[in-house]
């Protein structure tokens, strides 16, 4: 039958578009917001501390007139402390900044926008980092390359089999580096796609010249690099993996060797298997005979909180009106924080998957040296700077980002680890917008 209905009628219907805009991406930096660190400004070439590291060991019970041992010494050792930086740009065209003024004519402002959610993926990064070993590397290379899709583990630079993809995203051009020279291979590759799967990634292109099994994965520039200097290899800033270390990851800590000097070398036990109370409480033993340390809380990925759980699965019991309705749930259900000990055991999005670290916040000592904590590169007076000019003139803005500072730990032998923690119910999700 003819008539009017809104598909014969569609030409006269509007669209109508909600104010504002939907929140797609992960927002929370969960250990940047834990770690509470002591502010010191950076000037010069580098800040050196003096520690004291040794002692006079001629003290000895003698007899009477008996020899006794010959004069010794104070042990004092030197750490250098350097910057890192962290930068980020972007681009707009006049006309995408001019059109998007009004509410009546774009949902929201490009120019207010695109400057401060990359001020947030600044923060995402910075987290990405103090999670991390602070050499700048994404993942390494898992079997021989071969196509497009390229085998990845070892996330973070931190040995794993699983979900090498995790630090990588879609876009991002990335390098290989020989781990036995820190030179660069030949090749830059663009990421196409980060599988669901987490072992692999697509690439822009199959050729891997130079590249093998277990090379470092680092962020390059763009496609023409030639130089590590241009990749993110050994210029991250120093992370929690790298602070609280006996060298498996971080051998020289800043200008010290650490097998060399105990207080900079954290208790390690590298390949920890099943998790139990016993390891726990061990640990805290530990980091007590070592330098007094008291664990104040201990971090994990959420697989590894799980397993603490599962600890006293066994044990739980329910009485009076909880048998009429038991909650089988811990306040880990909420995200809250599971106590051992009365500790809190945090999980934590980024956080490796087989660690658990074991920290003591009051004594450790965490500092961050700061010579820019974050701002919008202005030295030659504007923020927004004409791209090119000349032949190359567009009329369109760039704006940069500029982050630079280092992340430091005082005391190192205060805090340990327990590495290796095998486990067969690891979940790990990608975040959203990563």
């Amino acid at each position: 039958m003819a008539g009017a209905d809104k598909q014969a009628l569609d030409a006269i219907f509007k669209s109508v578009y909600e104010e504002g805009v939907s929140q797609g991406v992960h927002e929370k930096n969960p250990l940047r917001d834990l770690i509470k660190t002591e502010k010191v400004p950076f000037k010069g070439l580098e800040i050196v501390k003096l520690a004291h590291t040794s002692r006079n060991i001629s003290p000895m019970f003698v007899g009477e007139d008996s020899a006794f041992a010959d004069a010794g010494q104070q042990g004092y050792t030197r750490l250098t402390i350097d910057q890192k930086k962290l930068m980020s740009r972007l681009r707009m065209t006049w006309e995408v900044m001019q059109d998007s003024t009004s509410s009546e004519g774009a949902f929201i402002s490009a120019r207010k926008s695109e400057m401060q959610y990359l001020i947030d993926d600044m923060a995402r990064r910075d987290e990405h980092a103090i999670n991390g070993t602070g050499r700048g590397i994404l993942a390494l290379v898992d079997e021989t390359p071969s196509g497009t899709t390229l085998d990845v583990d070892a996330p973070g630079g931190i040995t794993n089999d699983n979900f090498g993809n995790r630090f990588l995203s879609a876009g991002m051009y990335i390098a290989a580096i020989n781990p036995a020279t820190g030179n660069l291979r030949t090749s830059i590759r663009r990421v196409d796609q980060t599988p669901a799967a987490g072992s692999t990634i697509v690439n822009d292109a199959a050729t891997y010249t130079g590249w093998v099994n277990n090379d470092y994965l680092v962020q390059a520039a763009n496609s023409a690099v030639t130089s590590v200097l241009d990749t993110s290899y050994e210029h991250a800033w120093m992370g929690v993996m790298g602070l609280v270390d006996d060298g498996t990851y971080l051998s020289n800590y800043f200008g010290v060797v650490r097998s060399a000097v105990p207080a900079y070398s954290s208790y390690v036990n590298a390949s920890t298997g099943a998790l139990s109370t016993d390891l726990i409480q061990r640990v805290s033993d530990i980091v007590d005979q070592k330098l007094g340390g008291r664990v104040s809380i201990i971090l994990c990925h959420h697989s590894i909180r799980r397993l603490v759980i599962q600890l006293t699965d066994s044990d739980r019991r329910y009485f009076g009106a909880s048998l009429s309705k038991p909650d089988p749930g811990t306040v880990a259900f909420k995200q809250g924080d599971v106590p051992f000990g009365d500790v809190p055991v945090r999980a934590l999005r980024d956080f490796p998957l087989d660690v658990m670290m074991f920290l003591d916040l009051q004594n450790a000592g965490f500092k961050e040296y700061v010579s820019e904590s974050g701002k919008w590169v202005d030295e030659d007076g504007s923020v927004l700077v004409r791209v090119g000019s000349g032949t190359t003139g567009r009329d369109a803005f760039e704006a940069w980002y500029r982050m630079r500072k280092q992340y430091f730990m005082e005391y190192p032998a205060y805090c340990a680890r327990l590495d290796g923690i095998t486990n067969t119910g690891l979940v790990v999700q990608r975040p959203a917008g990563a």
